[in-house]
């Protein structure tokens, strides 16, 4: 008796835990993929403390200017996380643009590969719509919340899918050419050594108001209390310079000279007519445009256009 007391106490136990695993097994499981989204693996985290660590760890990996240059080299995913204030002072000022590029170049890549991921889901998303198949209700959340980050949408405003919604849109949710990317970068941020670089990791010099940022120290009073805005990491500085050349209303011609660029040529982008429509960037207008054409030929910086991120785990480069 004592013995089939035992068996069906240890039976209903087993039935209680297979239950209870069945129960709680999708919280054990991994959140399913976004198809809008571009996963990465958990990242490594690299301590390193000078310009020539970093050299050291960039060859000892095989990324290399030499290497860069090849079309079939895929740039590893190193994501520098902010800038120090000596950032690469011991180098001289060809070594510290060639290692300016090489560490900011995986972080533009990494936010245009985001992008993409968002257009692609996007023209998927346009064709259902063309099909007459309405979206599901996350994709149709997920379409709202990206016209309201991308300003197709106002906050308050009310949110409808239609074929003006999509050539909007369409128009803003795309990637900026590396060049371009980096050739401001340099430009904006001194090769990353300015003040707003190394205080606040801004790159582009983008301003903000409302008492927060870097105050410049020759600041326009007649311009208003504007700031330099800043940022937690060099990553998000990118971000955030993405978002406003495909939402600011000083930019529209960009959008739409990339727009016909695409329909007419795909991936290959004219960088440098695609410059010309940037002059508002800058108070120095047509100056400021042929000075960043000069910095993008002179440091061949159009051969990083087609460059493409490894599979491999990423990399978080911190500096001691």
């Amino acid at each position: 008796m004592g013995k089939k007391l035992f068996a069906a106490i240890a039976l209903w136990v087993a039935l209680l835990v297979c239950l209870a695993s069945y129960r709680f097994l999708p919280l054990l499981q991994p959140a399913p993929q976004r198809p809008w989204e571009a996963p990465e693996e958990e990242p490594e985290k690299l301590t390193l403390e000078s310009a020539r660590q970093f050299w050291d760890y960039y060859e000892t990996i095989g990324y290399t200017c030499g290497g860069v240059e090849k079309s079939d080299f895929e740039v590893p995913r190193i994501y520098l996380d902010t800038i120090s204030g000596n950032w690469a002072d011991d180098q001289s000022v060809a070594s510290r643009k060639s290692l300016f590029y090489l560490t900011m170049l995986p972080l533009v890549l990494r936010v245009n590969e985001q992008i993409s991921a968002e257009r692609s889901y996007l023209q998927v998303l346009e064709e259902q719509y063309r099909e007459g198949r309405p979206p599901a209700e996350q994709d149709r959340a997920w379409l709202e919340n990206l016209a309201r980050r991308y300003k197709v949408v106002q906050e308050d405003g009310e949110f409808a899918l239609t074929e003006d919604f999509f050539a909007k849109i369409s128009l803003r949710v795309d990637t900026i050419p590396v060049s371009i990317a980096l050739g401001q970068m340099a430009y904006e941020s001194g090769y990353a050594t300015s003040r707003f670089a190394t205080e606040g990791n801004a790159l582009f010099g983008q301003w903000c108001w409302g008492g927060e940022g870097i105050m410049p120290g020759n600041r326009r009073e007649d311009l208003g209390d504007y700031r330099i805005a800043d940022f937690p990491t060099l990553i998000d500085s990118i971000k955030a310079y993405a978002m406003n050349i495909n939402t600011h209303e000083a930019y529209r011609d960009f959008r739409l000279a990339r727009a016909d660029q695409r329909r007419e040529q795909k991936d290959d982008l004219d960088v440098y007519s695609l410059l010309a429509t940037l002059e508002f960037y800058s108070e120095k207008r047509l100056e400021y445009v042929e000075t960043l054409q000069g910095i993008i030929g002179h440091n061949k910086l159009t051969m990083f256009d087609r460059a493409k991120l490894s599979a491999g785990r990423p990399v978080v480069l911190v500096q001691d």
